[in-house]
């Protein structure tokens, strides 16, 4: 193949097709597919926020770009809150949306619909250099047209839904953009005749530019290097008819790695992923059990997706504490051994499957592994995907050998798979499109689901909020949130529902769910969320609507504090949060400044704290103090509202001299 960039992006990029024909009838069905995609999706772009929207884009300050400058894309790409790295690229985007539009959710959504598709044709333009490799193998004429269904399917499956109408999720389709370029880069690189200096202007771009974006757009992005394995050592070996000197090195390396794996688990490096284990209710080796059925649940999802299977929250799926509890554990790790197995044995003489079941197992070895995430995503098939995808391409070459009827049974039952599809996909986007029937519909197909029921509940709650005559809501939103607290014992948000429903119908507290709260805090295993419930109930406090006193609120703190599993780190958060109900609250200030002391002595260098306790002297009286401590954490790293307290501070102070 001959490089010229823009017209193997554009066309040539469909490798050798036969005729012109096939080639235009190629780039006219992924046309249409990208049409189709637009279509299905829209209803959902005109859903609102919700889940991990809210700490990623909405409360987060840093995304809040008045004007577009150096220093304030600086601040929006230093805002991350996820992952290792902060995913800066991903935050300055969602920086932009809200410079543009605000905190309108349609066009973040539309913004991720946009990335969608662009990624469709990516996945086109990737696909036809994988089938041209092949050709000699497949006997596929086609290819265009092979490569515009695989993508088309790609893009329409339901189970793509989340990675586009979750906002939040725009991370992963960013990482899959930049990594999906270094690929392409790096394939016509690989297939140049002769090394010259395009050939490593390819290989720059695709290692030195668009990795490193994919994996600061989200760290799913270190698997360019097993993706590239795959194609080296089964698309690229087909070929060539063997290895050559660059496949044999990323064999090498490939083992050196994946071998290198265990001394940096056991090593003090690997610790952040241990203690990762402690806000969750499962431990390393049962999540590896249990991720072993979730492959297979993932891969039933993808052959036959049904609108029931699908849902935001996946809790309800039982976790394997052994290889025989639950049954299906040990089938499933049988199965998944059996399927790592099958890209070996059948690397040579069917290529195609080869690569398509080992791109989905390195797809999803990063997030469906040891990393302690929540069990079960749907966005986790995001790339993954492509490669099933790959695996009924072989249906077109037989399309080719047969004529009459036959012919046109498979292409009538290739169209009826695309439609069902995006019939599938179009229901879910109609859904996504209304917060109150997303949640409630859910709620129908995972009953057994705890983060579900507390999703309709809580949707329920505001329609009561809006309207205090609406008993119907009232009493199936208490419904959903008791049902959330009895599926779980560690989970807690269902019975912040509970007080804040009653406290909004009848100014009560529900004594019963305020007890087991405090039970709950004080026993049970803290999850990553708990701290939000009791920032909720500070932030309800100040704003006059909790129906808790005092007593009912320094009890929660209390018991959450004296959970032995709460590391120190939480334990500093709850202290300083309390300091802030007990000074902006209760206005008791010798209470407030022992609450945040507490904190102080767990972080006595933390420049937060530190500012606060200024502002503490502040109130007091004590403005030499203050004014000492704020000049110190001038040359801290402060948050741009911190920045902005510590100068109004100083400035008072400076005027008042």
């Amino acid at each position: 193949i001959q490089w010229n960039p823009l017209l193997s992006l554009l066309n040539y990029g469909a490798g050798r097709v036969n005729s012109i024909r096939h080639r235009l009838a190629g780039v006219g069905l992924l046309s249409l597919g990208v049409l189709v995609t637009l279509a299905v999706y829209w209803p959902g772009l005109h859903g609102a926020f919700f889940f991990d929207d809210s700490p990623n884009i909405v409360l987060n300050p840093g995304v809040r770009v008045d004007n577009v400058s150096v220093d304030s894309l600086r601040q929006a790409a230093a805002s991350g809150i996820s992952g290792q790295f902060g995913r800066p690229v991903s935050q300055l985007t969602f920086a932009l949306n809200f410079h543009f539009r605000g905190f309108d959710p349609f066009a973040f959504k539309l913004t991720n619909l946009i990335i969608h598709c662009l990624n469709g044709i990516l996945v086109y333009l990737l696909a036809c250099q994988l089938l041209d490799s092949l050709r000699h193998k497949l006997k596929l004429p086609n290819a265009g047209i092979a490569a515009a269904l695989v993508a088309v399917a790609w893009m329409i499956h339901p189970i793509q839904l989340t990675s586009v109408l979750y906002a939040v999720q725009r991370m992963t389709g960013l990482s899959a953009s930049f990594l999906l370029l270094a690929l392409i880069f790096h394939v016509l690189a690989r297939r140049r005749k002769e090394t010259d200096w395009l050939t490593v202007i390819g290989f720059v771009l695709a290692w030195c530019v668009f990795w490193p974006l994919s994996i600061l757009s989200k760290e799913t992005g270190v698997l360019l290097p097993g993706f590239v394995a795959v194609y080296e050592l089964i698309v690229r070996r087909s070929e060539r008819e063997g290895l050559d000197r660059f496949g044999r090195a990323v064999l090498y390396i490939s083992i050196v790695l994946a071998l290198s794996l265990v001394p940096f688990l056991a090593s003090s490096y690997g610790n952040w992923i241990l203690s990762g284990y402690n806000i969750r209710s499962f431990s390393l080796m049962e999540r590896l059990l249990t991720e072993a059925r979730v492959i297979w649940g993932y891969l039933q999802w993808i052959a036959f997706p049904g609108l029931e299977s699908f849902a935001l929250f996946h809790d309800d799926i039982a976790v394997s504490t052994t290889v025989l509890a639950p049954w299906t554990t040990l089938p499933a790790l049988v199965g998944l051994l059996v399927l790592a197995i099958i890209p070996v044995a059948a690397s040579r003489k069917f290529p195609l499957v080869a690569f398509g079941i080992a791109w989905f197992l390195i797809g999803h070895s990063l997030e469906s592994s040891f990393i302690p995430l929540e069990l079960v995503h749907e966005h986790r098939n995001y790339l993954p995907l492509l490669g099933i995808c790959m695996l009924p391409v072989g249906l077109l070459n037989c399309w080719e050998k047969r004529q009459g009827f036959q012919k046109t049974l498979i292409v009538a039952s290739l169209g009826a798979v695309l439609a069902y599809f995006g019939f599938i996909t179009a229901m879910r986007a109609n859904m996504f499109g209304e917060e109150r029937m997303r949640t409630q519909l859910e709620a129908q197909f995972h009953p057994g689901s705890a983060r579900t029921n507390y999703e309709a509940g809580r949707t329920l709650a505001a329609v009561v909020d809006a309207d205090r005559g609406n008993l119907v809501a009232a009493i199936l939103g208490k419904k959903h949130f008791e049902m959330a607290t009895e599926l779980d014992r560690d989970y807690k948000m269902g019975l912040l529902g509970m007080l804040v429903l009653d406290c909004g119908m009848s100014q009560t507290v529900d004594r019963g769910a305020l007890d087991e709260l405090a039970l709950r805090f004080k026993e049970r295993l803290i999850l990553q969320e708990d701290t939000s419930i009791l920032s909720a109930i500070v932030e309800m406090s100040g704003a006059g609507l909790s129906c808790l006193t005092r007593s009912d609120i320094d009890r929660l703190f209390a018991a959450f504090v004296s959970n032995p599993g709460v590391s120190p780190e939480k334990k500093m958060v709850m202290y300083s949060l309390h300091a802030d109900y007990l000074w902006l609250k209760a206005k008791d200030l010798p209470a407030a400044r022992a609450a945040l002391r507490r904190a102080l002595e767990i972080a006595p260098r933390n420049p937060s704290l530190r500012l606060k306790w200024a502002q503490l002297d502040f109130i007091a009286g004590e403005k030499g103090e203050a004014r000492a401590l704020l000049l110190e954490l001038r040359g801290e790293r402060l948050a741009p509202e911190e920045r902005k307290t510590l100068d109004g501070l100083l400035g008072m102070l400076e005027a008042a001299q």
